[in-house]
C-alpha cells in the first residue's frame, strides 16, 4: 500500500537584484571595508618599502661626509703572490709592528673572516 503525502509549495519571494545592506546601499557602491587585521596588513605594505628605502639610503650616505683622503688615509694595496700568507704581508708592510695586531688590521680593512689568502687576491693594507 502506498500513501502518497503531499507538501505545500513553497512561496517565494522576489529577489532583488543585488544585495543591499542595512543602510539600503548596493554592496557594489558601499566601497572597501577593512577589518582590523586588514588594516595592520595594508600597514605593513606600505611601510615595509619605505623602511627598504631608508636603509639602503642610509648605508648608501654612510660615508657622505667623509672625504676619499680620509678613507684611504694610511693605506695600501697588495697584490698576494703565490707562497705569501697574512703573516708574510704583515711582517712585509710593518716590520716594526707585532704582526698579530697588522693581521687584525688587514682583517679589518678586508672583511676577511679568516687567515687564508689566495694569490691574485688583492688586499688593502696599513701604510708604514
Amino acid at each position: 500500500m502506498s500513501t502518497a503525502v503531499t507538501f505545500p509549495t513553497a512561496r517565494r519571494s522576489p529577489v532583488p537584484s543585488a544585495r543591499r545592506s542595512a543602510t539600503g546601499q548596493n554592496a557594489s557602491t558601499r566601497g572597501w571595508r577593512l577589518t582590523r587585521r586588514g588594516r595592520a596588513v595594508l600597514g605593513v605594505l606600505v611601510s615595509v618599502p619605505f623602511a627598504a628605502l631608508l636603509v639602503v639610503n642610509g648605508s648608501v650616505t654612510a660615508d657622505a661626509g667623509t672625504s676619499a683622503s680620509e678613507q684611504g688615509a694610511g693605506t695600501a694595496v697588495v697584490v698576494v703572490q703565490p707562497g705569501e700568507s697574512l703573516w708574510k704581508i704583515a711582517q712585509a708592510v710593518a716590520p716594526q709592528a707585532d704582526p698579530r695586531a697588522t693581521i687584525t688590521a688587514i682583517r679589518d680593512l678586508n672583511g676577511l673572516g679568516g687567515n687564508a689568502v689566495v694569490p691574485g687576491q688583492a688586499l688593502i693594507v696599513p701604510a708604514a
